[in-house]
């Protein structure tokens, strides 16, 4: 779910088309038959965007979830993009705030227990920075869409490659491996306190792939400078 989710915030981020206005109250939605929430400190970074992330549990279906936050948003006067390509298989929507250039992107994934888990993403768009940090691992050649995140102590690096999935896993397994990491699941890669997970999935005549790097304490060294 996670590849899904950085593909729908960053697309949301693409419809912005501002007007300067007084700030208005931060928008709040009312998650209808909330049944839990899960707390998701500090803030993640998606292509230098902060991206603070809540987390519910609903007893609602996704339709009414998906009316709801659409009434919702409406009624707050954001922009709802009438028109926008399906970047993930859940069933997502994003709202902009073009007076903050906040955008509001709610991802649902309902469960066979009846129950629908509720990832509401909140992205300051005004506040984006300038690269601070090199990608611990190389793009694959050619890639498209790329972007960065990082959470904690956790970073990630998506992208679309016009490749079949046999070839960009490959072509991470010769590097990852000749940096150092030794392969102890299929394309799940560890260095020291460093492990990698790569997944793979085919679209659009091409791959989507994730990486997801997890370091225990300092982060360690990056692919590029490693023997």
């Amino acid at each position: 779910m996670l590849s899904g989710l950085l593909a729908v915030l960053a697309a949301g981020w693409l419809a912005a088309s501002p007007t300067p206005s007084p700030p208005p109250a931060p928008f709040h939605w009312k998650v209808p038959g909330l049944v839990s929430t899960l707390d998701v400190p500090g803030e993640m970074n998606v292509g230098n965007i902060p991206i603070r992330l809540q987390v519910y549990t609903s007893r609602e279906p996704v339709e009414r979830l998906l009316q709801s936050f659409a009434t919702a948003s409406d009624a707050a006067g954001l922009y709802i993009p009438r028109t926008t390509r399906r970047v993930a298989r859940q069933p997502h929507l994003t709202a902009l705030d073009t007076r903050t250039l906040t955008a509001y992107t709610v991802i649902l994934n309902p469960s066979p227990d009846g129950f629908t888990t509720v990832v509401l993403g909140e992205a300051r768009m005004d506040q984006k920075t300038a690269p601070s940090t090199p990608s611990l691992v190389p793009t694959y050649p050619g890639a498209r869409h790329v972007l960065q995140g990082n959470f904690e102590g956790a970073r990630t690096l998506s992208f679309w490659a016009p490749a079949r999935t046999e070839q960009v896993e490959t072509w991470y397994r010769e590097r990852l491996l000749a940096a150092g990491y030794k392969e102890e699941e299929p394309l799940v890669f560890r260095r020291g306190q460093q492990e990698l997970h790569l997944s793979l999935k085919v679209q659009h005549m091409g791959t989507n792939a994730l990486l997801f790097i997890k370091t225990a304490g300092a982060e360690g060294a990056s692919l590029h400078a490693a023997p």
